[in-house]
C-alpha cells in the first residue's frame, strides 16, 4: 500500500499560494499569527505517538464520525469485580454507586449543575433524540394537545425524522427565518393550546458551521403563545467545543450527544434534561426493566413508575455499566492530556488547524489558475473563529476544466494512502440541498434514476450528490494537514503546461518568475541533462507596494535568441520596468550553478543558491513553463508577422494586375481608334 510522503513546512509554503500576495478569493480569512505554529500543536505532537499508537503512519481525519480510543479502563476491569446495578450484592452496589458518581462527573464536564440537570444514559445521540420525541408524543396525547415541531435546515437526519411523529412541522430555511419567528412571538409556530418543540444542531455535521446558542433563551422569553421546548443536537459541537450549560435560563431544555465523538470510547450517549422541564418526559407509556416499582399483569394492567429521578424513569433495562466506567477513564485521560479544561484547549487547537487546512485548500490551483477545491461554507463563518465555525470542512475536488471528480473516488484514493476521510451526503439532507443546489423535484428525479445514499450516483445532471468531509479532533496535528495537502496536490493538481497560453494568463506565481533571466546550456556542453537549482527567496514581511503589484499585471516581452557562447538564452522582462530592476541572471548548469546575487523587486530579499534537492523538479518545471510560454509567444508573433507580409505581397500583386488590365484596355482602345 502506498504511503503519503512526509512534507516539511518549507514544502508546504511552496504550493500553498502564500507568495501570491495580491491574489484574493472568497475563501480569504484573517492573517495567520506571525508567531508560527501555536504551542497546542507542539503539545499534541509530543504525546500522540505514546497515547495513540494506533495512529502511527495513518492520517485520521473523520473525527466527526468517531475519534481515537483510550485504554486506561482495562486495568480497572481486571482489578475490580462489578455486578448488575439492579442487584443488591456488594459488586452490584459498588457498580451502582460508581454509576451515580460518573453521572455527576459527566454533568460537570458540561458545566451543568447536578441540582439543575439530570443525565440519562442512552446508546447515542440518535437514541437520545428518539427518547425525547417518544416522551413528548405521549405527553401530547395525555394532555390532549397537538404537537408542533420546528427544525433547522442544517438538522441531522435524526432530527428531521421527528416530523413524522408530530401533527404539524416546519423546516426553517435560514438563521434569519428562525430569528424572525422568535421576534414575532412564535407566529407561524405552535398555536395556543398546542405543544411545541424546536430542535436544531449546535454545529452542522456537514459544513461545521456553528449555530447560535442563544436561541433557547430567546424562545423561552419571547415565544409565549404556546409552551415550546428546545432540543439541542450537540453531537458535532461537543466533540471540539466546551458545552457550557451553567446558565439554565439561556440553555436548551434537552441536549442530545454522543460520548464516543468526544473521547472515541465508550460507545454510549446521553440525554441531558433540565429538571424544570422534565415533567413533559414523565408521561411516556412504555416502561422497561428497572423503570417501574410495581407491575401487575394478571387480571389487571396497573403499574407504578419510578419517580425519584428522571433517569430512573427513562433508563430501560440494565445499563451498559462497563462502558460507563470507561467514560470515567476517558474524562480522566482528556484532563491528563489536554489540561484541567480540556475542551477549551481542544477548541483552540482545532480552530488553528482548521484555518491552516482551509487556507491551503483554497490556495491549491491548477496550472491554468483554476481552483482545485470547492469548499461549502456560509459567508458569515470564519475558519479560526470557534464561535462561528467548527473544525470540519466539506468540499469537492475539481478538474482543471471545472468539472467534478466523484467524491467516492477521492475517499477511495485517500484510503489507499492511509488518509481516512468521509464522503457522501453525511445524513444532512437540508445542507446538501442548500449547498449543492438540489430542489425537491431534482432529488426525487435522482432517486428515480437509481441514486441512493447507501449506493450513490456521485454526479447527476452535472451536480454532485455529496461531498468530501474532513473533520479534525483533539489528537489531530499540523503534520496531518500537510500530508492531506500533499496528497491532494500530487493526485489532483493539473500541472500540464498549455502550449498556446500567453504569459499574461499564467498564474501569478508563474508570472513572478519573469524576474529571472535564464541561460540553458546546449547539449554539447558538459551534461545533456540540466539540473536546475532554485534560489531560495525569503518571503516578504508585507505586501509589495501597489505600484509594483500593478506592474506585475502588465504584459511581458520575450526575446529568444542565441548567446555568444552558442547556448540558447531566454530573456524575460516585465514591460515598463528598467532592466536593472526587472531581471536577474541565473546560469543553470549541472555542476556549478552560478546564481548572481541581486535583490528581488517583490520581496527585496537576497537570492541565495540552494543545494539540489526537493526544489529541483519544481524549478525545472517552472523553467520549462517560462521557456515554452516565451517560445510560444515569439512563434505566434512570427506567424502573425509572416502572415502580414504575405498579405501585403498579395495586395501588391493585385495592384499590379489591375495596372496591367488598365494599360491593356488603353492599348486595345487606341488600336481600335487607329484602325478606324
Amino acid at each position: 500500500m502506498s504511503r503519503t510522503p512526509s512534507v516539511s513546512d518549507d514544502d508546504m509554503s511552496s504550493f500553498s499560494g502564500h507568495e501570491d500576495y495580491d491574489y484574493e478569493t472568497d475563501c480569504t480569512t484573517p492573517a495567520p499569527s506571525c508567531s508560527g505554529e501555536h504551542y497546542e500543536n507542539e503539545e499534541v505532537e509530543s504525546f500522540r505517538a505514546r497515547e495513540y499508537p494506533q495512529l502511527a503512519g495513518k492520517i485520521y481525519l473523520d473525527h466527526g464520525g468517531s475519534t481515537s480510543m483510550v485504554e486506561d479502563f482495562s486495568n480497572d476491569l481486571i482489578s475490580n469485580l462489578y455486578g448488575n446495578p439492579h442487584s443488591d450484592s456488594t459488586p452490584s452496589a459498588v457498580a451502582g454507586h460508581r454509576i451515580d458518581a460518573i453521572r455527576e462527573k459527566a454533568l460537570r464536564f458540561f458545566k451543568a449543575d447536578p441540582e439543575e440537570w439530570d443525565l440519562v444514559f442512552v446508546a447515542n445521540a440518535t437514541a437520545a433524540i428518539k427518547l425525547t420525541i417518544d416522551c413528548l408524543k405521549d405527553h401530547s396525547a395525555a394532555t390532549h394537545k397537538q404537537l408542533w415541531y420546528g427544525y433547522h435546515r442544517d438538522a441531522h437526519t435524526s432530527l428531521v425524522g421527528i416530523r413524522e411523529l408530530t401533527t404539524t412541522s416546519r423546516c426553517f430555511g435560514s438563521d434569519d427565518e428562525v430569528e424572525k419567528w422568535i421576534e414575532c412571538g412564535g407566529t407561524g409556530g405552535p398555536l395556543p393550546r398546542q405543544l411545541g418543540l424546536f430542535a436544531y444542531p449546535g454545529q452542522s455535521n456537514m459544513t461545521g458551521r456553528r449555530l447560535p446558542l442563544a436561541w433557547p433563551g430567546m424562545i423561552r422569553n419571547k415565544v409565549l403563545r404556546a409552551n415550546t421546548y428546545t432540543l439541542l443536537d450537540a453531537a458535532a459541537l461537543a466533540s471540539t467545543a466546551q458545552l457550557d450549560l451553567s446558565n439554565t435560563r439561556e440553555s436548551p431544555d434537552f441536549v442530545a450527544l454522543s460520548f464516543y465523538k468526544i473521547f472515541g470510547f465508550p460507545n454510549i450517549g446521553a440525554l441531558l434534561v433540565q429538571k424544570s422541564s422534565a415533567h413533559v418526559l414523565t408521561n411516556r407509556k412504555y416502561f422497561g426493566g428497572g423503570t417501574v416499582d410495581m407491575v401487575v399483569t394478571i387480571n389487571d394492567t396497573w403499574h407504578a413508575k419510578k419517580t425519584a429521578t428522571i433517569h430512573d424513569a427513562l433508563e430501560d433495562g440494565t445499563l451498559p455499566f462497563h462502558s460507563i466506567f470507561a467514560l470515567d477513564h476517558a474524562i480522566n485521560a482528556h484532563e491528563r492530556l489536554y489540561g484541567y479544561e480540556p475542551m477549551k484547549f481542544i477548541s483552540r487547537h482545532t480552530a488553528q488547524l482548521s484555518k491552516q487546512l482551509h487556507d491551503n485548500l483554497c490556495n491549491l490551483r491548477h496550472r491554468n489558475g483554476k481552483s482545485v477545491i470547492h469548499i461549502y461554507k456560509e459567508p458569515s463563518t470564519v475558519y479560526g473563529d470557534s464561535k462561528t465555525q467548527g473544525a470540519t470542512i466539506a468540499f469537492n475536488v475539481l478538474k482543471s476544466d471545472g468539472s467534478l471528480i466523484p467524491y467516492t473516488e477521492v475517499e477511495k484514493l485517500a484510503n489507499g494512502h492511509d488518509i481516512y476521510i468521509r464522503s457522501g451526503s453525511l445524513c444532512n439532507p437540508g445542507g446538501m440541498a442548500t449547498y449543492l443546489n438540489w430542489t425537491p423535484a431534482d432529488m426525487k428525479a435522482a432517486f428515480a434514476s437509481g441514486h441512493r445514499c447507501s449506493n450513490p450516483m456521485e454526479i447527476v445532471d452535472g451536480k454532485a450528490t455529496g461531498v468530501v468531509r474532513v473533520s479534525l479532533g483533539g489528537m489531530s496535528t499540523a503534520s496531518d494537514i500537510r500530508a492531506l495537502i500533499s496528497f491532494l496536490r500530487a493526485s489532483y493538481v493539473d500541472t500540464t503546461i498549455p502550449k498556446t497560453m500567453s504569459l499574461a494568463k499564467q498564474p501569478i506565481s508563474l508570472q513572478r518568475a519573469s524576474f529571472i533571466k535564464i541561460r540553458i546550456p546546449e547539449e554539447n556542453e558538459d551534461d545533456a541533462v540540466v539540473r536546475a537549482t532554485a534560489p531560495v527567496i525569503n518571503a516578504p514581511s508585507c505586501r509589495p507596494p501597489s505600484a509594483h503589484r500593478n506592474r506585475l499585471r502588465k504584459s511581458f516581452d520575450f526575446s529568444v535568441g542565441a548567446s555568444p557562447a552558442g547556448s540558447s538564452v531566454t530573456s524575460i522582462s516585465s514591460a515598463g520596468l528598467p532592466r536593472s530592476q526587472s531581471s536577474l541572471s541565473v546560469a543553470l548548469r549541472s555542476k556549478k550553478p552560478d546564481i548572481s546575487r541581486h535583490r528581488s523587486l517583490l520581496g527585496r530579499a537576497e537570492l541565495k543558491p540552494a543545494a539540489p534537492g526537493r526544489w529541483d523538479d519544481f524549478w525545472k518545471e517552472e523553467t520549462a513553463a517560462l521557456v515554452a510560454a516565451g517560445a510560444a509567444e515569439s512563434e505566434a508573433r512570427q506567424v502573425v508577422s509572416s502572415a502580414e507580409v504575405k498579405k501585403k505581397e498579395k495586395e501588391k500583386e493585385k495592384e499590379k494586375e489591375k495596372d496591367k488590365r488598365k494599360s491593356g484596355f488603353k492599348k486595345a482602345t487606341l488600336t481600335k481608334l487607329l484602325g478606324l
